[in-house]
This record gives C-alpha cells, structure tokens and sequence, in this order.
C-alpha cells in the first residue's frame, strides 16, 4: 500500500470516528441552551417592555459551551487541516447530507428516525432537522473535501502578493453573511427570526446551500487566505461564548445595540442557541490548523547559482602557448 493511500485510509477512520462524535457534542450542547433560549424569550412577552417579564436568574453553560466548541473544533479540523485526508471530511460530511434529506422527505421518515433518537436529545435533533443545521454542517465538509489541492501532495504558491490582507477584507464581508444565514436557520425553529427575508421554502434551502459553500470554501479554499476563515471565526465564536458563558450582560448589550420588535428578539435567540460557538469555533479551527500558512511564495524559494561543469571538447595543449 502506498503512502499516499494509507493517508486516505487513516482519514476514512478519522471521519467515521468524528462524525458521531461531533454530532452527540452538538445535539447535546444544543439541548443545554434550550432552557436559556426559552428564558431569554420570556423578556419580550407581547405587552411588556424588555427586561420586564418575571423570570428564573440567568446563569452562563459553561458545560454547553465546551461541548459546543469542542464539536466545532472537530469539524474544523476534520474540514481544513492540513495533515488530514480529505476523506475525513468526506465520510463525517456525507452522513449529516444523507440524514437532512432523508428526514426532509416525508413526516413518516422523521418520526421514524425519532423513534431511535435517545430521549435526551429529540428535542434538538428536531430542531436541527428543522433548521436544516445538518445541511450546513454536512454541506460544508464536503465543500471543504472537494478542494483539489487537498487531494494533490506538496506545497502549492500563493496565488498573489497579498494573499493575506485580501483574506481580511474577505473575513469581514463574510460574517454579515454567515450571521444572516445563521439567523434564518435558527429562526425556522424557534419561529423568531428576520421577518420579509425568506418568503418560501426553496428561498431558505437556497440560503442554507449557500452558506454551506461559503463557509467550506472559507475553510479549504486555496485561493482564500486562512485569516478570512479566523477572523469570521473568532467573530461568531466570541459573541456565541459571550452570551452562554454571561447572559445576562449580554442580553442587555443585544437590547442597546439592536433594535426593533422582531430582529431584537431573533438576535437573542440565534446568540443564546449555541449556533455561533459551533460555526464559529469550526471556522477558527480549520483556519488555525490549515496547511495553507505554510505556502511557498510566488516567487518561489531562491536557488543556488549553477557550478560550472567539466570543459568538454579536446584538452588544450600547452606546447603551442606563446
């Protein structure tokens, strides 16, 4: 067996290892903000004013947080890092795909996948099929396993001279982007999210594929510079820990920066789900970890000056020298 084929072997296990492993985090993480998403809603009741509903404190999840980060991190390792097959993310993304579809076609589906769902984690798992978070997640693993690079050995040079300041700008633009689709998905489940956006259902795939592709692209494409995936990153994944780890002051920084009646509440309830620790900490992690940091640069390393070679031809004879 080859080298390059033992790699893709081991990356197979990798996947197969990582795709129930990142999926319980997730879904159990996700069972652990349910509760403070439900509490954060009670503060805008129709009729009163925010911070005015009677409630339970709110306390930080440290717990929900690891596991939240902790199965974004597995995703972003298995999607960009350099010293993992490709096929990692391939067999860990093809799973999460087949799983959206599937319970997407019928209602008799989805309660049958249910039906063998444990207990402790239906309530999310729902909530993941409704908003088609295992399309994003699936969909951006395979995006980020059919970058050719990945597939091909050796360094490859960086397309351009500022690779790495073009990254910043494309690091910027893209987290408006990603928080949008972010908001639509968490919104198709708790019924909060940006009003006159998505009017049907194909509009809201439309919008999942494409953060689907943004956000693998960010992760393995070889044409982006890593920072864009960290800076995006390192974004969601501070707000999103900021709001489980101390609510309360987060919610009143949410109630001064955003305003109006429905993206106020939309705002609280995509921070508060956990989504932005997820996707965020996936992001940082395939940017931190990429081979990418490690390209030759355009100009290609220096090379030493060629020493002349043995004189060919007839040796000069030195009797006929003046």
């Amino acid at each position: 067996m080859s080298q390059r084929s033992f790699r893709h072997l081991i990356g197979a296990g990798i996947g197969v290892a990582a795709a129930p492993s990142m999926l319980f985090f997730f879904l159990d993480g996700a069972m652990r903000t349910a509760f403070l998403s439900v509490t954060m809603r009670t503060f805008h009741m129709p009729g009163l004013p925010p911070g005015a509903a009677a409630g339970p404190p709110l306390h930080g999840l440290w717990l929900a947080a690891i596991e939240l980060a902790a199965a974004g991190a597995l995703a972003g390792v298995v999607a960009g890092a350099g010293w993992v097959s490709p096929e990692a993310s391939l067999v860990a993304g093809l799973p999460m795909l087949a799983l959206d579809f599937y319970t997407h076609s019928s209602l008799a589906t989805l309660a049958g996948v249910m039906r063998y769902t444990p207990s402790g984690l239906v309530l999310p798992f729902q909530e993941a099929v409704t908003s088609d978070a295992f399309l994003l997640i699936g969909g951006a693993l395979i995006v980020s396993a059919l970058a050719p690079w990945r597939w091909r050995a050796g360094q490859s040079r960086a397309p351009w001279p500022n690779w790495h300041a073009v990254g910043v700008i494309v690091g910027i633009a893209a987290i408006p982007a990603l928080w949008l689709v972010l908001q639509l998905s968490e919104g198709a489940a708790s019924n909060i999210g940006p009003p006159g956006i998505v009017r049907s259902d194909s509009e809201f795939l439309l919008f999942m594929v494409c953060g689907a592709i943004v956000m693998g692209l960010l992760a393995s494409a070889r044409w982006i510079s890593p920072v864009a995936a960290s800076i995006a990153g390192v974004l969601l994944l501070v707000v999103g820990l900021f709001t489980l780890l101390m609510p309360s002051t987060a919610q009143n920084v949410i109630v001064q920066l955003v305003y109006g009646q429905d993206w106020q509440p939309a705002t609280e309830t995509l921070a508060a789900s956990g989504w932005l620790v997820f996707f965020g900490g996936m992001l940082l992690a395939a940017g931190t970890t990429s081979a990418r940091w490690r390209r030759e640069s355009r100009s290609g390393p220096e090379r030493a000056a060629p020493t002349p070679g043995p004189m060919l031809g007839p040796a000069p004879n030195p009797e006929l020298a003046p």
